[in-house]
């Protein structure tokens, strides 16, 4: 009778393991000592199939897939993956959105690829900086005037007004201009360059030329090669003008694609670190704010990144309406936010952030509490030579006592 039943519980339990269709148990053929060893076999039978089925949606990327229960002890390190996955997928993310802070530290050899990626796409933001340096260095460079202006009046697709330094009238001009501008505007716009001009004594030059830009009605931009010559035996100014519309918004493009934040549309890290720095090189007094958000990784792990974000947005958007025009806000990482309030005392300040607070954690619609963890740092006024770097490591730290206090008070809660 023992061998019937050790054999019948075996040959179950070797079914588990190796077939890829189980043998169901029939209990009834076990004698009543061995029934309950059955029952637990088919237990583990749950378990173990529900292990195959959670790790063979997750190696075909299936992230969607049901977690299994919490009494399936058999999943625990599966569940821990599916996670880090999570938390990775939404960290590939910000990366494709502009965050190229995100780092991973818990993937060994991957984890090194994928901080390798973001340090590269953060010396590309650096580089395409300095390509908007060079398209506006390449604005102002122009060529020799003397020769530009012989060379343009021969050329039908630049357009060319000469208008009489006496008297004011046009001498000549394009037959058929093709600038979105019309003759009478420009012939307005260049009269005013000329009375700027006419006192000085650069005026008084046979050779004297210079460059200035417009911008005039349906928002096209207009660059303009002035220069004094000689026109048929009388003195004139020679208007050489272009349309630089599409090099202007090509301009802003990158210098919005360099300095914005694409989440929340303020500030980024390297626009922060470069209006600090300005601000501290003039000895301005200001006060340094640190805010670290808390409750992000349960808002992403327990309502989806997609919360997380409109968690990180609606941060934003409160501090952005409580502060003033003339202070600096910026996201400085995933969670991290630095504010620069300019002429305001300590105090003051303390108060501003504290009534923040409770405007950010008063928000009902989302059903889970909101919060945030903040340090300040003063500069004075009259400072000598700061780093903007050791200001922030001031300020993170102050930050980290109250998010203590807040950890504190949250477990507190709970007992």
């Amino acid at each position: 009778m023992e061998d019937k039943n050790c054999e019948l519980l075996f040959e179950y339990l070797r079914s588990i393991l190796y077939d890829s269709t189980v043998k169901p148990l029939d209990l009834g053929a076990l004698d009543e000592p061995y029934k309950k060893l059955g029952m637990g076999l088919e237990f583990l039978d749950h378990a173990v199939q529900e292990m195959k089925d959670y790790s063979e949606a997750l190696s075909r990327g299936k992230l969607s897939a049901k977690v299994p229960d919490r009494d399936n002890f058999l999943c625990e390190n599966l569940k821990n993956m599916h996670s880090n996955l999570n938390h990775l997928t939404w960290q590939a993310k910000q990366v494709a959105k502009g965050d190229y802070s995100q780092t991973v530290s818990f993937l060994g050899e991957f984890s090194e690829a994928f901080n390798t990626m973001t340090r590269q796409l953060k010396e590309r933001e650096e580089s395409l900086k300095r390509e908007a340096e060079r398209e506006k260095t390449h604005a102002n460079m122009m060529e020799s005037y003397n020769q530009l202006l012989m060379e343009l009046i021969a050329r039908s697709d630049e357009e060319v007004m000469v208008i009489s330094m006496i008297g004011q009238k046009v001498l000549y001009s394009n037959e058929n201009m093709s600038i979105q501008i019309s003759p009478e505007e420009i012939y307005q716009l260049c009269l005013q360059q000329q009375e700027k001009q006419d006192g000085s004594m650069f005026a008084k030059s046979d050779t004297y030329e210079w460059t200035w830009e417009t911008e005039v009605s349906q928002h096209h931009y207009y660059r303009i090669t002035t220069g004094i010559m000689l026109w048929q035996g009388q003195k004139a100014y020679a208007h050489i003008i272009r349309e630089v519309t599409e090099e202007k918004q090509r301009q802003s493009r990158l210098e919005i694609e360099v300095y914005k934040d694409p989440l929340t549309g303020i500030g980024n890290r390297l626009f922060f670190f470069e209006k600090a720095t300005e601000i501290l090189k003039s000895g301005e007094g200001v006060i340094l704010c640190y805010c670290d958000l808390d409750h992000l990784k349960y808002v992403n792990d327990n309502y989806g990144h997609g919360e997380g974000d409109w968690y990180i947005r609606h941060f934003s958007d409160t501090v952005s309406c409580n502060i003033r025009q003339e202070d600096v806000f910026a996201r400085i990482g995933g969670d991290e936010f630095c504010i620069v309030l300019r002429h305001c005392q300590v105090e003051t300040a303390r108060r501003k952030m504290r009534r923040i607070q409770k405007i950010f954690a008063s928000e009902k619609e989302h059903p889970y509490k909101k919060g945030f963890s903040f340090g300040l740092e003063e500069i004075p006024e009259g400072h000598g030579n700061l780093i903007i770097e050791d200001i922030i490591g001031h300020a993170d730290r102050a930050m980290y006592r109250q998010k203590r206090e807040h950890t504190r008070a949250q477990k507190n809660s709970l007992t």
